[in-house]
């Protein structure tokens, strides 16, 4: 069965065409299933930068849907683009595609592929292969709350290795030990899931006031640090440079950590409020703590 997270970006309205609506605050997610496959859409819903650092990572496939050019989309567009996807696509909605062309230069969306409405666009999806990281169990929580007389329970989607009930795994970076307790997916009960699959976990030995977005449930302990040395690829479209004591937020996974620039030279180290969990495969996002649009300053490589 095909699990799939799709990103809509730009024309918030056109997700609703897509799904039936799950959990809504700052981050909107749809879900639709049937017997060909299970689709999670997610969009922004809110003018905060954390919000769309948080999609960014939750996603396999971007949809860009173009009703009209604002500063809002421009932002969008950077932060796929900076983030990078091999696959996507555009849809034009009253918009000329050429207007958007010089947009898209020099991007990865210049590869995406243009789809003409929503029927098209689903069946692109299941043509699209997707391929896992062979890692262990790695499940950012996006939402996560207290359920009456069942406990606590987080929502998230599960970016590699897979997950069984009594299963004892590793809330990070906190670094405490749990046990899952039961699995829910598209409101079934199931004893197992695997990377793909956005889950329901029930979990046994944490309280709900003890967790944030973008904690991650791991078989096993992961790599956490504040501190951080990147080799550090600035974006272009970019305005803000970067100067000591400069506050910036580091996205990793669904997290989304303030941090102040601690020095800028030939790497670019950060020093964070709080731990950040991570692994050798994660991708940094540095965002800009003001209110002036684009807020992505560019992206991280750790420098090992």
């Amino acid at each position: 069965m095909l699990h799939f997270t799709v990103g809509i970006f730009g024309n918030s309205e056109f997700v609703k065409k897509l799904g039936k609506p799950g959990t809504i605050n700052d981050i909107a997610i749809y879900n639709h299933g049937s017997s060909e496959g299970v689709f999670t859409y997610v969009n922004v819903n809110s003018d905060k930068i954390q919000p769309l650092l948080q999609v960014i990572n939750m996603i396999d496939v971007p949809v860009i849907v173009i009703s009209e050019v604002t500063p809002t989309l421009g932002e969008q567009i950077i932060a796929v683009s900076e983030f990078g996807f091999s696959d996507g696509f555009l849809l034009f909605d009253g918009v000329d595609e050429a207007s958007i062309k010089p947009l898209i230069k020099g991007t990865c969306i210049e590869n995406f592929s243009v789809v003409k409405d929503s029927v098209e666009l689903v069946e692109a999806f299941k043509k699209i292969n997707t391929i896992r990281p062979k890692e262990p169990l790695l499940v950012p929580i996006d939402n996560y709350f207290n359920v009456k007389s069942v406990g606590t329970v987080i929502l998230g989607i599960i970016k590699s290795g897979s997950v069984k009930k009594y299963d004892k795994v590793i809330v990070e970076p906190v670094g405490k030990e749990v046990m899952v307790k039961g699995i829910q997916s598209q409101d079934k009960d199931i004893d197992a899931a695997d990377a793909g699959v956005r889950v329901g976990l029930n979990l046994k030995g944490i309280e709900a006031d003890d967790l944030k977005r973008g904690y991650v449930i791991a078989s096993s302990a992961i790599q956490k640090a504040k501190s951080f040395k990147f080799r550090f690829e600035k974006s272009k479209y970019t305005k803000e440079v970067l100067k000591e004591n400069d506050p910036v937020f580091i996205s990793s996974g669904v997290q989304v950590i303030a941090a102040k620039v601690k020095s800028i030279g030939e790497f670019l180290e950060l020093e964070a409020e709080t731990n950040i969990a991570y692994t050798d495969s994660t991708k940094f996002l540095i965002g800009s703590t003001k209110q002036t649009m684009p807020r992505i300053i560019g992206k991280g490589l750790l420098h090992h």
